[in-house]
């Protein structure tokens, strides 16, 4: 998983809580949030969550038997 921190905010609201609090704005490399700002309680949490996700749906065939 790769997460970028891209900027730092004294005080801004928070995606995940929506409460106005320091915050870094934060991109998933896979696309799970991009360009969103989360104080670092929710930037945990959004890492916790995202960890709980597969990588990648599996694309094994069915069998039709």
């Amino acid at each position: 998983m790769d997460v970028k921190l891209t900027a730092w905010h004294e005080s801004t609201t928070c995606t995940w809580c929506e409460k106005d609090r320091e915050a870094v704005t934060i991109d998933f490399a896979d696309g799970f949030l991009r360009h969103t700002p989360l104080c670092w309680s929710c930037l945990q949490k959004a890492i916790k969550v995202r960890n709980r996700q597969p990588a990648s749906a599996p694309t094994t065939p069915r069998s039709s038997n």
